[in-house]
């Protein structure tokens, strides 16, 4: 597998949680159902599944934007919305403040099946756990 297949995977796990506010409720259960079948079945050949997970991200215009956006953040393959949206640079080429450490990215957690990915916003927020497997899931 390479890396772009493992970003594919990637971007499946992760945006299980934000499918409902990019698709709406009906057709974010239909693509979520689907995307859990693939993860959660993933054959012995996880270049097969990570074609599949693609077409699947691919269908629609929002699903198809967030496969690229995780896609191009490689390695990482985070979410859009937990990227840094800018540098350490201020304007104008000046180095940033002393003391200023730059974004902080938010903390990932993994299902212990492999089939759900969230970034936990701020420490505030509780951990959820796997809307498929109902256990807790773990930071990593």
């Amino acid at each position: 597998m390479d890396a772009e297949d493992s970003g594919v995977i990637e971007a499946a796990r992760a945006i299980r949680a934000y499918l409902p506010l990019l698709l709406g409720p009906p057709a974010a259960a239909t693509l979520d159902g689907r995307l859990t079948d693939e993860l959660t079945g993933m054959s012995d050949d996880p270049a097969a599944t990570a074609r599949r997970l693609r077409a699947l991200l691919g269908g629609q215009e929002d699903t198809a934007w967030f496969l690229g956006e995780v896609l191009r953040d490689a390695p990482e393959f985070r979410p859009p919305y937990h990227r840094p949206r800018y540098t350490r640079r201020q304007a104008g080429g000046t180095a940033a403040p002393a003391g200023d450490i730059g974004p902080v990215g938010a903390a990932r957690y993994t299902c212990p099946q492999g089939d759900y990915v969230w970034y936990r916003p701020d420490i505030a927020t509780p951990v959820l756990a796997c809307p498929t497997h109902q256990v807790a899931l773990a930071r990593g």
